[in-house]
């Protein structure tokens, strides 16, 4: 297993060389991990399953997030009275905290302080609490929809080339995990889909190739 697991998770490039200058310039270690790479078929059009993961060792965890803390500048008069987070509950709110990773460091510091002003500590308990149950989720493969299955097999049927390629990410599309090991993203049962696809349009395309050419 990888030492260096996800710190962070971030859609902004911009905000993601801030964050990696600023590692740089304190020698903090770092891997940077471009989810988009691990294209979806299914998720096309789905621009949160783009971003960048900041990974560090696990024992830099600590010095990362107080670096950050300390230079991300946050000042409460100078903040817009339409941010939304002054629309979040207390749950909202804590939910940023535990979910820090997720958020611009700025955001988590916003939060942080307007749960102080509530008299209402996050723990770093919570926090790793959170962080285990993300990780659970993200280990489990997911169930890929009926329609996905139906539009793989009908182009596989016509002999499509896009039905293979469904096809084929449903057998081996992996996803990185936190710790920045690669899992396949369907379960058994839908890899299995894939194979079957693979087969039968492997079959029509190469039938109708030798008919027609």
């Amino acid at each position: 297993m990888s030492e260096f697991k996800t710190f962070m998770s971030l859609t902004d490039s911009v905000i993601v060389d801030e964050m990696i200058q600023l590692l740089e310039a304190h020698k903090i270690a770092y891997k940077l991990q471009d989810t988009s790479k691990d294209f979806d078929v299914s998720f096309a059009h789905n621009e949160t399953k783009n971003s960048f993961l900041i990974m560090l060792n696990p024992n830099d965890f600590d010095k990362a997030s107080l670096l950050l803390e300390e230079n991300v500048k946050l000042e409460m008069n100078t903040i817009n009275s339409q941010h939304p987070f002054f629309n979040f509950t207390t749950e909202e709110l804590k939910d940023v905290v535990k979910n820090y990773d997720e958020w611009y460091p700025a955001d988590v510091k916003l939060a942080r302080q307007l749960l102080e002003k509530e008299n209402i500590v996050v723990e770093d308990s919570e926090i790793k609490e959170q962080q285990n149950k993300k990780m659970i989720v993200a280990q489990t493969p997911e169930k890929s929809s009926l329609l996905t299955l139906a539009m793989g097999y009908t182009f596989c049927l016509m002999g499509g080339l896009a039905g293979i390629g469904i096809a084929i990410f449903l057998m081996i599309g992996k996803r990185t995990m936190p710790d920045g090991t690669k899992n396949y993203i369907y379960s058994k049962s839908d890899r299995a889909h894939g194979f079957y696809m693979l087969v039968a349009g492997a079959f029509i395309f190469l039938f109708f190739t030798y008919k027609y050419l």
